[in-house]
């Protein structure tokens, strides 16, 4: 049984100092999961315990709530339900190009993805050259693209791309295409007609060198452009690999930088966190501009995942810059070249597609430590250390009768409760459940007190 005691109030009086004033020191962070992946290579469905990927890559969630994963050297879609059981959406799993039912229909490496609002998806077919959808009622057809690469614009099938890689879609139905070796951004119109919406040149093709230029539309130029993300105002941002920078491309089609100030090329990145205008990046491919306007930013070579705030300052959002693959606090977490990501605002978790290590994580954001408290009343409610070793200490403003309190994980699964009466301080032992987000439900009676976040980590 989970111990509880009380501490003498002999000692309480000389830790009440350091408890109630010096914790207001204490910075918040949040907390990385491994959400699905086992760490290893695999195509297995299933919970999300046991389910494996192969180099996942794009990512983006449905109305409900529901996550797909463009699961790239399986060649298919996956789906990870609300009830965490992982499926095999679209496609066999074997390298191929067919259309028709989604059971049936072959991919090579879907690389991204993207959803309407009545559930169709839209696949950049990256190795196929094309740009195919999956509809609502789980039909696979091709919506452009010769299946040759190349760089040719017109209608549907007649249209060339050069390893397809990012796509989005704006409010009124078009599709955008980060065109990789063509070092252009696409636009797919409803009408099924293809042209250069940003980016130009005469150099295309791989390992071709692109270039660096804010503009107009295709004055600009970019260097193997990646992953797209739309704002509600049709803004695009533009995660431009080899320019090491994050693009915008504005609804009048101007192109600006909108940070970054790494070099050029595969190796001229670097890593500095600062306003955008002097930030680095090494090798950013994904980019996902987040309902709020802050944007997340897969800052692969450098193995974390930055963010840029709404007045333009690059930080690191999680991640120590090593290679690895470790769940934990966001400054000690450890991915080896995370790449898409989505904000889920309902769960308030941000999913990050892991690529090497062939897993999706979850950054919950908004884990606080120290003074956060998700709910409170006239009490005062501390808790500390948080993070904590599984050991740790509540303190109340004033005694308490008739308490009730409750330590629950994220999956809602109670991990202590206990009725009892207490005075000012109390200590609580749940060192044995996993590492991971906690919440500490508080109440006397029928009225709640306070509602508290606790991390346990005992790695660190």
């Amino acid at each position: 049984m989970k111990m509880i005691k009380l501490i003498y109030k002999k000692w309480i009086s000389v830790f009440a100092i350091f408890l109630f004033v010096g914790i207001s020191a204490l910075q918040s962070q949040n907390y990385v999961t491994t959400y699905a992946g086992t760490g290893s290579i695999g195509f297995v469905n299933g919970d999300t315990s046991i389910a494996s990927f192969n180099r996942p890559f794009g990512i983006c969630l449905d109305a409900e709530g529901n996550v797909y994963i463009a699961d790239a050297y399986n060649h298919c879609i996956r789906k990870i339900s609300t009830n965490g059981e992982v499926s095999t959406y679209a496609g066999t799993g074997s390298a191929g190009y067919q259309d028709g039912g989604a059971s049936i229909a072959k991919f090579n490496q879907p690389i991204n993805i993207c959803m309407d609002d009545e559930g169709n998806m839209y696949v950049s077919d990256f190795i196929n050259q094309r740009i195919r959808k999956i509809s609502n009622n789980m039909l696979v057809t091709t919506i452009a693209g010769s299946g040759v690469a190349g760089h040719a614009n017109g209608f549907t099938t007649e249209a060339m791309f050069n390893y397809p890689r990012g796509i989005c879609r704006d409010d009124n139905g078009n599709l955008y295409i980060g065109d990789s070796w063509n070092h252009r951004i696409r636009k797919i119109s409803v009408e099924g007609i293809v042209s250069d919406w940003a980016g130009g040149g005469d150099v295309i093709g791989v390992q071709s060198v692109g270039d660096y230029v804010d503009a107009s539309d295709t004055a600009a130029r970019f260097y193997t452009p990646c992953e797209v993300s739309i704002d509600q105002w049709n803004n695009i941002y533009v995660a431009d690999a080899y320019n090491h920078r994050i693009r915008k491309i504005d609804a009048d089609r101007m192109v600006t930088t909108v940070a970054g100030n790494s070099g050029f090329g595969p190796d001229g990145g670097g890593f500095l966190n600062g306003p955008g205008e002097i930030a680095e990046f090494d090798v950013p491919t994904a980019v996902h501009i987040a309902p709020d306007g802050n944007i997340f930013v897969g800052d692969g070579s450098n193995q974390v995942m930055r963010r840029i705030n709404l007045e333009n300052y690059v930080s690191t959002f999680a991640g120590t810059g090593e290679a690895g693959f470790l769940d934990g606090v966001d400054s000690l977490a450890m991915f080896d070249f995370p790449r898409g990501s989505v904000m889920d605002v309902n769960l308030n978790r941000l999913y990050v597609v892991d690529y090497n290590n062939h897993a999706i994580r979850i950054i919950h954001l908004d884990a606080y430590v120290g003074e956060h408290e998700v709910f409170s009343s006239a009490y005062q409610v501390r808790v500390f250390p948080n993070p904590s070793s599984g050991k740790f200490m509540i303190g109340f403003s004033e005694a308490i009768d008739n308490y009730s309190i409750q330590v629950i994980n994220l999956l809602g699964k109670v991990v202590f409760e206990e009725n009892k009466l207490v005075e000012n301080y109390l200590e609580i032992d749940i060192s044995c459940e996993d590492d991971g987000v906690y919440f500490i439900k508080i109440a006397k009676g029928e009225d709640l007190i306070a509602v508290k976040k606790m991390i346990l980590d005992k790695v660190h």
